[in-house]
């Protein structure tokens, strides 16, 4: 796979004129596609709400401990021709690549309806899980304790941060890091009112303002790399901001970001496997952000500091009506009950074809998926059973199935938030009650997911 890697400050470069091509992949493949706004005003609304969840969870106060270390065990081996006199020891520290527990195939999104948050983590014994996160890497209740936990370092960190980075790895050794939550979402228009946090309060007695800007992960990103300034645009202002200078900018920081976090916690645990990034996008045609992100993670790796620089695996968000597919593309038939056999299972091998397996970075390396479910789309099709079975128990199949070329883990979004067309259980917080999903998500065996499912005659 050949790059064309310009010289110089390629982000000014490329920012100025506003073209990509220079900084793009020359792949026989797929050329590179640029990320557009979300326009549709529904779909905004659910994904600014899920954005707000996300940092509510980064927002509790850090739980802290006393870290303890413990030696790691030595050995010595005793020649039987030689005296214990004539012994000379010598002591040899070797790192081994030990997972502290095979991970099964099953998880979830410990997510909560906004305004509450967890006390403990006993609603998740109702599942039988494998594995769970909750975008976060901060022990605020016990989260540590509990089998399968996933840490997450949701966004970018500060030098207080990255020290309780430190400490939090050095006290849970041999763990799976999932890095970065949505860094690639594309922008979206939104409200004051959506995003109270995000954008400036209005005069009380003012119409709100609609904004364009980007969510989650890509948000801060953006932030960082525009100097401190949030990235957000009125709607409708001219000139229209230039997504592809903007997109690249976010890119090439989020490599930066990664940089600095993988290294940190490889020097604290070389043991740890680090999985990055998160991405909205799980489509089978490269996006631009994917291109210059790799661009600049090859660029680091030409830096004593970070030679060692890896991707020990690759984490994504698949939704079948977010643009996360192209499953809400025109001339998709977006049926629900068939959606995922006509698009969903396309998409996941051409995604593995186009953008993981042909890059040396990723080659062969675990892909996780953690967040799948309805989350919005195709109302007149989707009822409870239609989910279940149209999404859920065909996700689950095709782990299984022959057809997968090689997506190890999947977790269903989410615990609690949402209605019943995703939401695992119900009930005033902490939930005690499994939904229909619930139950079917609890009855599935984490050491192996069950028989595919037939695939339907399409009509």
């Amino acid at each position: 796979m050949a790059l064309s890697a310009p010289n110089g400050d390629a982000t000014r470069e490329a920012g100025a004129a506003g073209d990509m091509s220079r900084l793009l992949f020359n792949s026989p493949i797929q050329t590179p596609r640029p990320i557009s706004v979300i326009t549709d005003e529904a779909l905004a609304r659910v994904l600014g709400e899920r954005d707000q969840m996300s940092r509510r969870a980064m927002s509790t106060p850090p739980w802290t401990a006393t870290v303890t270390r413990t030696p790691s065990p030595r050995a010595s081996v005793t020649p039987g021709h030689q005296s214990d006199a004539a012994i000379t020891t010598e002591t040899i520290e070797v790192y081994l690549p030990f997972i502290k527990m095979d991970y099964g195939w099953k998880g979830v999104g410990n997510a909560i309806d906004p305004g509450y948050r967890w006390l403990d983590t006993s609603h998740l014994d109702n599942f039988n899980l494998a594995w769970w996160y909750d975008w976060n890497h901060k022990n605020n209740y016990g989260e540590f304790q509990h089998v399968g936990f996933i840490p997450m370092v949701w966004c970018r960190l500060g030098p207080t941060d990255m020290d309780y980075l430190r400490q939090t790895v050095r006290a849970n050794r041999n763990r799976v890091w999932l890095v970065f939550n949505e860094p690639d979402h594309p922008p979206v228009p939104v409200t004051p009112t959506a995003v109270s946090t995000l954008t400036a309060t209005p005069t009380p007695g003012d119409t709100p303002t609609p904004h364009i800007q980007y969510l989650q992960c890509a948000y801060d990103m953006c932030q960082q790399a525009n100097g401190g300034s949030p990235c957000a645009w009125i709607k409708g202002t001219t000139p229209t901001p230039n997504l592809h200078y903007w997109t690249e900018r976010i890119a090439r920081q989020t490599a930066d970001e990664y940089a600095d976090i993988y290294i940190t916690i490889k020097s604290e645990d070389p043991t740890a496997k680090v999985f990055c990034c998160g991405q909205f996008f799980a489509r089978d045609d490269v996006t631009e952000w994917w291109t210059a992100f790799l661009i600049r993670f090859r660029e680091l790796k030409t830096q004593g500091q970070y030679q060692s620089l890896d991707l020990d695996g690759v984490h994504v968000h698949v939704y079948p009506y977010s643009q996360s597919t192209k499953c809400n593309d025109p001339g998709i038939d977006g049926d629900i009950n068939t959606v995922f056999e006509r698009c969903i299972r396309g998409d996941l091998t051409d995604y593995w074809d186009n953008v993981h397996r042909i890059n040396p970075e990723t080659t062969y390396k675990p892909l996780w998926i953690t967040e799948y479910g309805y989350l919005y789309g195709d109302e007149a099709h989707s009822t409870v059973d239609s989910v279940r079975t149209g999404l859920m128990q065909r996700m689950a199949g095709f782990l299984a199935s022959s057809a997968n070329p090689g997506y190890y883990k999947v977790s269903w979004f989410s615990v609690a938030l949402g209605d019943d067309r995703t939401r695992l259980m119900r009930g005033t917080p902490p939930p005690s009650q499994l939904t229909v999903l619930g139950t079917e998500w609890a009855g599935y065996d984490p050491r192996r997911p069950p028989s595919p499912t037939a695939t339907p005659t399409p009509p």
